[in-house]
């Protein structure tokens, strides 16, 4: 933002600020302009004219009024709202004109400016799948700004989390979307659509499936369909041989996978597997959450003691979240430690963990399949008949939408019950 200060400065100056002399003109103007006293040396410095210095609160203030805003921050503050409804009214105008050529100019000089290109991204996205311009959005994702690589991870999360929960309402048109490699990284592998995976989101793994794409698009897809087996209680198969155990795949994906190798096998020692897993996998204390990831969900899903129990003693209760993601992940362990208390009947811990978990902190992908366990949880926990007749309706209707076999009336009722 202080390279735009200064920018703004100069715009205002009408003249680049260059040398000493220009330095002491900017300190004479600012006197006339706002009655306010700044060393000639303090700008060479902001400038990088001297020595560079962090400039202090008075001085980004002074700067900040001499272009007409309160203060520095009230600068940050409505700059961005300017920049952000000047961007917005760019990708209307363009996305009006259905011009394609002004649409990926627009895209790559907001690239290479400073402005928020994720936001702009999802603005442009929104823009154009309402108006069913698919070809041209599809093109805006097959240019080099749009790489998986040109994005942290954070933001790949941003942008995968938006354009998905919009594409869950307004299904794509063209499968071209499902061969263009930017979009899958950022958008499928991102926004796993629990709520989709006998819908839409299993349509696009059924497309990708047949399609020679990355190795670990590939083995992505053929886990999500066996997953989908699952759910839809048909037979799990264990392809991936010990893909789980290789620490060059995404952690969550390993995840992914240890589930799918539990899920099809009956493990007489099923803490060996973990053991060997994790072993591997810790190397790296903050990848802890990501390489437990699908292991929660998989763990309630199957009311898996066993693995609930290992998840249990090997993650620390007060871990840190080192990624802003990793409340999202850190909310499934909560959950599955309130499931795992209540087997066994440890009342106290249960409460802890019931304190900790909050729907709101769901990552949006997973909000119906999570809100669909948390409401087994609290059917048993429900006092009255009245209070559990309106929480099994409220789960029936919700798996009608699903439409997952797996999750019965009667999976609800005998959780807890069997054994």
């Amino acid at each position: 933002m202080l390279d735009i200060l200064k920018k703004n400065i100069e715009k205002k100056l009408g003249q680049k600020i260059l040398n000493r002399g220009d330095c002491e003109l900017l300190s004479n103007a600012i006197l006339e302009t706002i009655d306010i006293e700044i060393s000639y040396n303090t700008i060479r410095r902001v400038f990088g004219l001297a020595p560079n210095v962090k400039a202090n609160k008075k001085t980004l203030n002074t700067l900040a009024k001499f272009i007409g805003y309160k203060h520095y921050i009230h600068f940050m503050q409505t700059y961005l709202k300017e920049e952000k409804n000047y961007l917005s009214v760019l990708v209307f105008r363009a996305v009006y004109h259905a011009d394609k050529t002004e649409i990926i100019k627009l895209v790559q000089d907001t690239k290479s400016s400073p402005e928020d290109f994720v936001s702009f991204i999802i603005i442009l996205s929104r823009e154009l799948l309402y108006n069913k311009q698919y070809s041209i959005l599809n093109q805006v994702f097959e240019l080099e700004e749009l790489a998986y690589d040109n994005f942290s991870y954070s933001e790949v999360l941003f942008i995968g989390n938006s354009i998905g929960l919009l594409l869950r309402k307004q299904h794509l048109e063209d499968n071209a979307f499902l061969y263009n490699t930017n979009f899958l990284r950022c958008v499928y592998l991102t926004f796993v659509d629990y709520s989709s995976l006998n819908g839409y989101y299993a349509d696009w793994a059924g497309v990708i499936n047949k399609s020679k794409k990355t190795k670990e698009l590939q083995i992505f897809t053929k886990a999500i369909l066996e997953f989908r087996k699952f759910l839809n209680k048909k037979t799990v198969t264990d392809s991936f041989e010990n893909l789980a155990f290789n620490p060059n795949l995404n952690p969550i994906l390993c995840s992914r996978l240890l589930s799918i190798k539990i899920m099809a096998n009956k493990y007489d020692d099923l803490e060996q597997i973990l053991d060997a897993y994790y072993k591997i996998h810790s190397g790296i204390k903050s990848l802890l959450i990501d390489y437990s990831y699908e292991l929660f969900i998989t763990a309630i899903t199957t009311k898996n003691r066993v693995l609930m129990h290992y998840l249990i003693k090997r993650i620390d209760l007060g871990e840190n979240k080192l990624f802003y993601y990793h409340k999202y992940h850190l909310n499934l362990f909560y959950l599955m430690g309130m499931f795992y208390h209540k087997m066994i009947q440890n009342k106290s811990n249960q409460r802890t963990y019931k304190k900790l978990f909050s729907l709101n902190n769901t990552s949006h992908s997973y909000e119906d399949y999570v809100t669909l366990l948390h409401s087994i949880f609290l059917y048993s926990e429900a006092k009255t008949k009245s209070l559990k007749e309106t929480i099994k309706n409220d789960y029936i209707q919700l798996n009608k939408k699903l439409a997952y076999p797996y999750f019965s009336e009667a999976y609800l009722i005998n959780y807890f019950i069997d054994k």
